[in-house]
């Protein structure tokens, strides 16, 4: 007899705006992105695919520090070079201890953690000992939603499509996945206990 379909085994989240709170919840600006997506013209080309997500934030941090060389290095370096407390959500440590318990794996595939952080923010911040493997793209040549990113994150993680439920606050990142047949749910970042139930019912 052959073997039976995969069973979803492992919980493979974005980094920035799930494990960590967004900017926009962290700085009062004008531009607010979800949360006033009709205010936020930029916001609304980057999701509709006209300019990327590195490309909005370069373009936002610009407007903060006009004069340095990485504008968003160092508005990121603002916003989250302050206690673990503050800008991880605090329903994370929570849910990770839910679906570990599980026995579910918990990873990481994210775009731009090593491009928006230092290794030393990187290193100090204990979230990130919860998820094995943590995948970063920020250097390896492509980026979520691309096909060959989740197909390299389907590599390291050593898993079938059917095994993984990804979970990502950009609707084209988790349009990406599932056109990779992976099982994705929309992160909500305005809806958050929404979001993870929404998860969860996935799960069940």
């Amino acid at each position: 007899m052959g073997e039976g379909p995969a069973e979803i085994d492992t919980v493979l989240f974005d980094f920035g705006g799930v494990v960590i709170r967004t900017p926009f919840e962290l700085v009062d600006t004008d531009w607010r992105g979800p949360f006033d997506p009709e205010g936020d013209p930029l916001w609304a080309a980057s999701m509709a695919g006209e300019i990327t997500e590195r490309e909005y934030w370069h373009r936002r941090s610009a407007s903060l520090h006009p004069d340095v060389e990485d504008p968003t290095s160092a508005f990121m370096r603002d916003l989250y070079d302050t206690d673990e407390s503050v800008v991880v959500r605090p329903e994370l440590p929570r849910l990770l201890d839910e679906l570990q318990g599980g026995g579910l794996r918990t990873a990481v595939l994210t775009n731009d953690l090593a491009a928006f952080h230092s290794g030393a923010w990187i290193e100090r911040m204990t979230i990130i000992d919860r998820f094995d493997p943590l995948i970063d793209l920020s250097h390896v040549g492509f980026l979520k939603p691309s096909p060959e990113a989740f197909a390299h994150g389907l590599k390291v993680l050593d898993a079938d499509p059917a095994q993984v439920v990804f979970l990502d606050d950009q609707p084209r990142n988790v349009e990406g996945a599932r056109a990779c047949g992976i099982t994705a749910v929309w992160f909500d970042p305005t809806d958050v206990e929404g979001s993870l139930d929404a998860l969860r019912a996935t799960l069940r």
